[in-house]
């Protein structure tokens, strides 16, 4: 039985985009494109469906959800390859694209991923992803002593293409094999050596640079002594500022959420009481699980300000995107994850 093309499956997703981190080529608008819709469509299909997902590609150079035990859930599996393509791209309007994609798969359910894809196709005409060859910018074996002390006087060369660089130190040998065969290169190089050494080690001798003594018929003007130094008085330190003990100041995502959603608890069925603690905006937000506060608690990630938590019981999971506030956590999100199959 014979496969098609699309069918066959080439490489983990996760080890491609390494190796194309590694290569001089950078992902470009279009392929981040063809990666970003095809992440955010199989994700939908996968989530509910798989209980662990591990990201492929295709031989068409399209990725592709498949179902692996030891892998993370498909929205963390998305959200993980995003960011991996994200730092692979070299223009900044596509990697801000692949940002706010991992950001909407990690906090907004499925059935508002189209508006993301629309915005996607946009941005550039969607192109397979280039499977290979990738040669890797770093060398692949252990350089000898000559190579070595060129390689460390050139760091330039390891941000250029493996053919040029070749092309570069080739040149370079052969100004050195020059300089060695030419007596009177050899002479010159020493002679211009020995001048630059004088002129260096003139221009730091004691009171070159010192004004020139006053000539007969002048007086110099008498030195002042220097006025005493006075140190500035240390201006008093201003007490800290109150802080909003509902929800402690922690550097500690986790340590904070939990104190946020214990707080929350303590709300009960008080709406007021609880919006104190939820941002004031459009985003999906399902009522906390019970017990969140002693559920399992595990960092996805953190924006700087904006970050998402996944809170977990024995009969359901949930995401939770945090922001902060004024030196305050707010819920921003809350999304149940279907239940995954033990």
């Amino acid at each position: 039985m014979t496969l098609s093309a699309a069918a066959v499956l080439v490489e983990p997703l996760d080890l491609y985009l390494h190796r194309r981190a590694r290569s001089a080529r950078a992902l470009t608008p279009g392929e981040a494109v063809t990666a970003a819709v095809g992440l955010l469509r199989g994700c939908r299909r996968a989530t509910g469906r798989f209980d662990a997902t591990r990201w492929w590609l295709r031989a068409d150079g399209c990725p592709v959800a498949v179902e692996e035990a030891a892998g993370p859930d498909p929205v963390a599996a998305t959200a993980e390859s995003l960011a991996q393509a994200a730092e692979v791209s070299d223009d900044p309007p596509t990697r801000d694209m692949l940002t706010r994609a991992r950001e909407s798969v990690l906090t907004r359910p499925p059935r508002e991923w189209d508006a993301v894809e629309r915005r996607l196709l946009a941005h550039a005409e969607p192109v397979p992803l280039v499977l290979g060859p990738l040669t890797p910018v770093e060398a692949t074996h252990a350089p000898t002593a000559p190579e070595r002390a060129h390689d460390e006087t050139s760091p330039l060369l390891a941000l250029i293409d493996a053919d040029l660089a070749d092309a570069v130190r080739a040149a370079g040998r052969g100004v050195i094999e020059r300089w060695r065969s030419s007596r009177a290169l050899r002479l010159g190089t020493v002679v211009a050596g020995v001048i630059a050494v004088i002129v260096v080690g003139a221009s730091l001798l004691p009171g070159s640079n010192a004004p020139s003594s006053p000539t007969a018929g002048t007086t110099a003007a008498p030195t002042s002594a220097p006025a005493p130094s006075v140190a500035p008085a240390r201006p008093a330190t201003p007490p800290p500022a109150a802080a909003d003990d509902r929800v402690p100041l922690s550097d500690d995502v986790v340590t904070a959420a939990r104190q946020l959603f214990a707080e929350l608890a303590a709300c009960g069925e008080g709406p007021s009481c609880a919006g104190s603690y939820e941002e004031q905006s459009s985003f999906p937000r399902e009522p906390l699980l019970a017990g969140a506060a002693d559920a399992e608690i595990d960092l996805l990630d953190d924006f700087g300000g904006v970050a998402v938590v996944r809170v977990g019981t024995d009969e359901a999971a949930q995401y939770v995107t945090l922001i902060r506030r004024k030196d305050r956590w707010l819920v921003r999100a809350v999304r149940t994850v279907a239940d995954q199959p033990s």
